[in-house]
């Protein structure tokens, strides 16, 4: 089919939609609708009205183009049709992430917007904690207020360099619960601003703030984020908000477009990218050797330029990899600590399905062995053990360990390759 075939066929279709919806019958709607083609190709059909958000459009989705044409491919490790679906879905997700965030935002009058869901995920979600995320600017004044409620730990981070849609390039600034005035009830009040207050709880601005992160962790036998009714009490509004403007139209909404195109840009190289060597370094806690944990580290300890990360957290990643027979047995001692879990992730930093099964495990919901150790079984079926991580049958992925303030190191767990019908005298 050529091109202008394509074109007037297109032009047709429209047409007899717009015919049928007001109601003409269908020799009338054929008969109208040809008519009307033909003046079309005529050339009797007016010019296109320029628009900037028509161009900005077209930018966005060349932009998600380039991005898959990018890192959805061999060169990347992507190398089967499932791989480039599942790279497909990551970036769709960033996508609707990039949407719900930025081409309504407004950074003088933020709102606190659910970071992921059951259904979004995007840079390492955790299914036993709640995000929030808000633009903000470095020369604002914020007062945020909220409740605790049953969370373990809650923090918050500013970070830097997301102004515009773009990735945030460090973190900035960050306060944790253990510092902050809380009340009897849980409630509490921040101001977020430059110039510190004469009292209370202050989450301070630097050059360059553009978001702030929250994090509501959870321990229960249920993950936290697998309700989907659960959410935070937590507002931010900003004490000084900039006068309202008028409608700036055709501009305005072509400057959210690129803001979205931004984050689609920026969130694609950092979650699609496969990890490197040279890239993990800097952590020193993740391990490309599959199957092999290395030693527990903080975010911290990564260089300055990294962002994101819970600045509280050690950390201790690694991948799988297993055969259709194969299981891995996981064992060692868990650290005193306020917040401990283990979570399977696919290669773009996305969890497994939490809603419907078992891919994460928090102190809670590990059972321990008579001597307070643990034995964690990662399987493509269930082996009858209660601390069974489901792979989903995925024959690669990432293991990924949190402690929120331990207060003792982290000690790498070891870890074997067995047969999975051996399981059974393994788990004795």
């Amino acid at each position: 089919m050529n091109g202008q075939y394509k074109k007037t066929a297109t032009h047709y279709f429209l047409l007899l939609l717009s015919l049928t919806v007001l109601g003409c019958s269908a020799d009338d709607q054929a008969t109208q609708a040809s008519a009307m083609a033909l003046n079309v190709e005529a050339g009797s059909a007016p010019e296109a009205v320029y628009s900037e958000a028509r161009v900005a459009m077209s930018e966005l989705l060349s932009t998600i183009d380039q991005v898959q044409a990018k890192f959805l491919q061999p060169s990347n490790g992507v190398h089967t049709a499932d791989d480039i679906a599942e790279g497909q879905r990551a970036l769709a997700h960033i996508l609707e992430t990039a949407l719900y965030f930025w081409l309504e935002s407004d950074p003088d009058r933020p709102v606190f917007k659910p970071y992921v869901t059951a259904t979004r995920k995007l840079l390492g979600d955790n299914p036993d904690s709640i995000y929030y995320y808000a633009p903000i600017r470095d020369n604002g004044s914020y007062k945020i207020s909220g409740n605790i409620g049953a969370a373990v730990f809650t923090s918050f981070t500013v970070e830097a360099g997301s102004f515009n849609g773009h990735a945030g390039r460090s973190s900035v600034g960050s306060l944790k619960d253990n510092d902050m005035l809380i009340a009897g009830d849980g409630s509490y009040e921040i101001i977020v601003s430059r110039v510190k207050p004469e009292s209370g709880n202050w989450l301070a601005l630097k050059d360059g703030a553009s978001q702030i992160t929250t994090r509501h962790y959870h321990e229960a036998k249920f993950s936290i984020a697998g309700d989907e009714s659960a959410q935070m009490d937590i507002r931010i509004e900003a004490l000084e908000p900039a006068p309202l403007k008028s409608n700036a139209g055709d501009q305005e909404v072509a400057n959210h477009l690129r803001y979205v195109a931004n984050f689609v840009r920026d969130h694609g190289s950092m979650s699609l990218l496969s990890p490197t060597e040279e890239a993990v370094a800097p952590l020193g806690w993740y391990s490309l050797v599959p199957n092999e944990f290395g030693t527990p580290g903080q975010w911290v300890s990564a260089s300055g330029d990294q962002a994101y990360g819970n600045t509280h957290a050690y950390y201790n990643a690694a991948n799988y990899e297993l055969a259709t027979d194969e299981a891995l047995i996981i064992e060692g001692r868990l650290p005193p600590a306020r917040f401990v879990n283990v979570v399977l992730w696919n290669r773009f930093m996305q969890s497994y399905d939490f809603s419907n099964r078992q891919i994460s495990l928090n102190q809670k919901q590990i059972q321990y062995e008579k001597d307070g150790s643990f034995k964690i079984i990662v399987a493509h079926k269930d082996p009858g053990s209660p601390n069974w991580l489901d792979t989903e049958g995925r024959p690669t992925g990432n293991m990924y360990w949190r402690f929120v303030f331990p207060t003792e190191d982290p000690q790498a767990p070891t870890t074997r390759v067995v047969k999975f019908s051996d399981l059974n005298k393994e788990l004795l």
